[in-house]
């Protein structure tokens, strides 16, 4: 007896869902920067911002997990962000070995001026879906992000 064949998606169907997904985080990029122009950061230094306003310092691992960054994107981001003097990197006072970084008061009120704004804006979008409709697509990209684990 044969073996079953496996099922294999139409390539058409994937490129689509790759599309869907791609146009949908550009959008999102998009908006977001158009925001954040006004405070000359970008998406992915405005993500390292907000999530260092979440504790008082972490290290590069933490910061990149925290902000969705890699760690290789995370240096030059934090390159530029020192260099307008938003963040300060200081040594581990547990392990020297280990680099912390942490808000500066010019960050801390850069963070106090985005935030409100970003998360207003972004919700003004998501309000035009129903609480049921966000709740599915939630739960779906959730489903989508464990099957790429």
């Amino acid at each position: 007896m044969p073996l079953p064949q496996p099922i294999r998606p139409e390539p058409s169907s994937v490129a689509t869902v790759v599309r869907e997904l791609t146009s949908a985080y550009r959008a999102l990029q998009s908006c977001e920067a158009h925001h954040l122009r006004r405070h000359d950061l970008t998406p992915a230094q405005a993500d390292v911002i907000c999530a260092l306003g979440s504790y008082h310092a972490m290290s590069c691992r933490e910061l990149a997990e925290s902000a969705l960054v890699s760690r290789g994107s995370l240096s030059g981001i934090l390159e530029r962000l020192e260099r307008r003097g938003l963040i300060r990197r200081a040594p581990s006072r547990k392990d020297r070995r280990m680099m912390l970084i942490e808000l500066t008061d010019s960050g801390a009120n850069i963070l106090a001026e985005i935030e409100p704004d970003r998360t207003l804006a972004l919700a003004r979008r998501l309000d035009r879906l129903d609480t049921r409709r966000q709740t599915t697509i939630v739960d779906a990209l959730k489903e989508l992000r464990h099957v790429f684990r």
